[in-house]
């Protein structure tokens, strides 16, 4: 078993479905609820691991529709 935290485990675990496009471009991924029953963990956890993606640009949310990759995978600009 890995001894890194489980969100940094599962945001790997997106990160590299991502990076061999297995989960392409513009792709829905998998929700919350269900990454938290994959791994056996609250969805808090699968949160803290989406939000860091979202951070880095590799995601998007969009409300009611779900977390999406990113197309362009850049971190967004701040509006200041």
């Amino acid at each position: 078993m890995s001894s890194e935290p489980l969100y940094l485990q599962i945001k790997q675990f997106i990160d590299d479905n991502i990076a061999s496009g297995r989960w392409p471009h513009g792709h829905r991924i998998t929700t919350e609820v269900e990454l938290a029953k994959q791994f056996s963990v609250s969805r808090m956890t699968v949160n803290k691991a989406i939000r860091d993606l979202v951070n880095e640009g590799k995601l998007t949310r969009k409300p009611r529709a779900g977390t999406f990759v990113n197309l362009n995978h850049q971190k967004p600009e701040s509006p200041f």
